[in-house]
């Protein structure tokens, strides 16, 4: 093999080595997007409707981003009828009227909230659910309708039904 040979071959390998280098840096950066979900189903085993509620324990979502927003703008808003529909965000959408209804909204209220309907009786819902380093996930549901204490359900594997009344 000539040097013009054996340096084609050496700048094959860097390429290919820059390539696999971009392609792990694009995976790691995905950070919580990267962590591994399951499907389970949560079913309503009364047989009338719930409002049910659903927390992924193992998700760590926190609360969404539009409602830290409004927790700002409320905390600015001082319930006079003038600053009510003066928008008080960076961005001038937000207004003291829409961050205070925000906020009165589950999502903004229970961290790690997923799911927030009805359910009718004997019906299921499928939801993706994150798993912890164990590879189990763990959610906690609650009928808002019936009762406002959460159950836990720890455990949980790939297409497993969490059933709640």
């Amino acid at each position: 093999m000539g040097p013009h040979e054996a340096q084609g071959v050496t700048m094959k390998a860097i390429r290919l080595l820059l390539v696999l280098a971009t392609v792990l840096s694009a995976a790691l950066a995905r950070g919580e997007d990267g962590r591994r979900t399951i499907s389970i189903f949560v079913e309503n085993t009364s047989s009338f409707p719930n409002r049910v509620q659903v927390r992924d324990v193992e998700g760590r979502y926190g609360l969404p981003e539009d409602c830290r927003i409004a927790k700002k703008v409320a905390a600015r808003c001082d319930r006079d009828g003038f600053r009510e529909s003066r928008p008080l965000s960076r961005d001038g959408k937000m207004t003291c009227a829409v961050a205070l209804a925000l906020l009165d909204e589950p999502r903004c209220q229970i961290r790690d909230l997923i799911y927030d309907d009805w359910i009718d009786g004997g019906m299921k819902v499928e939801l993706q659910i994150h798993v912890s380093h164990e590879g189990y996930g763990m959610v906690a549901v609650r009928a808002v309708n019936n009762t406002d204490s959460w159950t836990f359900k720890p455990g949980l594997r790939d297409g497993d039904t969490v059933s709640h009344q």
